[in-house]
C-alpha cells in the first residue's frame, strides 16, 4: 500500500521534538511496503493546504520518513506507533519575509512520537520576531496544531 505509513495521526507539540538526525530509521518502510504491527495499530500525520493562518500556520510537507522519501502530493500518512525521523519542509508564505534563493534553510528534521489510533495535523508556524533568520531556520518552527482520535487499523 502506496503512502500507507504516513497517513493518520500527530498531536501535541509535546510530540513534537528537534533533533540532529542523520538518516535514522525507526525499522519501518514507507511507500510501498506494509509496516510491520502485531497488533494491527496505527496513527496518522495529516497535512492540510490551509491549516489556521490567524495562528501564523502554513501549508508544511513531509520530504521523508525514517529516511525513505516520501511523495509530495500526499497529504496524510499512516504510520506505526512509536518515533518517526520525518523531514519537514515549509512552505510560509508572508509578505513580510523576503527570500533569496538558496539561503533559507527550510527544512527541520523533527524526532515524532506517533500514538495508536491519533490523527496529527502537521504545519509550519511561522515565527514573526526571526524572520530574518533564513539560513539557521529559526524564522519557523514545525508544529502539531491539531490532534484527534481516530479508528486506524493497518
Amino acid at each position: 500500500m502506496k503512502n500507507t505509513l504516513l497517513r493518520k495521526c500527530l498531536t501535541g507539540l509535546s510530540l513534537i521534538s528537534l533533533v540532529v538526525a542523520t538518516g535514522a530509521s525507526a525499522g519501518n518502510k514507507v511507500d510501498g511496503d506494509e509496516q510491520v504491527n502485531a497488533k494491527g495499530e496505527c496513527g496518522v500525520i495529516t497535512l492540510y493546504n490551509k491549516p489556521p493562518a490567524t495562528k501564523d500556520i502554513h501549508f508544511a510537507s513531509i520530504n521523508s520518513i525514517d529516511g525513505v522519501t516520501t511523495s509530495m502530493e500526499s497529504g496524510s500518512f499512516t504510520l506505526t506507533p512509536g518515533k518517526h525521523i520525518i523531514r519537514v519542509i515549509e512552505h510560509v508564505r508572508e509578505n513580510s519575509i523576503t527570500r533569496r534563493r538558496g539561503e533559507a534553510k527550510n527544512y527541520h528534521i523533527i524526532e515524532f512520537q506517533v500514538e495508536a489510533n491519533k490523527k496529527y495535523a502537521l504545519g509550519a508556524k511561522y515565527n514573526r520576531k526571526n524572520r530574518n533568520k533564513f539560513k539557521t531556520g529559526e524564522y519557523w518552527t514545525p508544529v502539531v496544531w491539531k490532534t484527534t482520535d481516530v479508528d486506524c487499523k493497518l
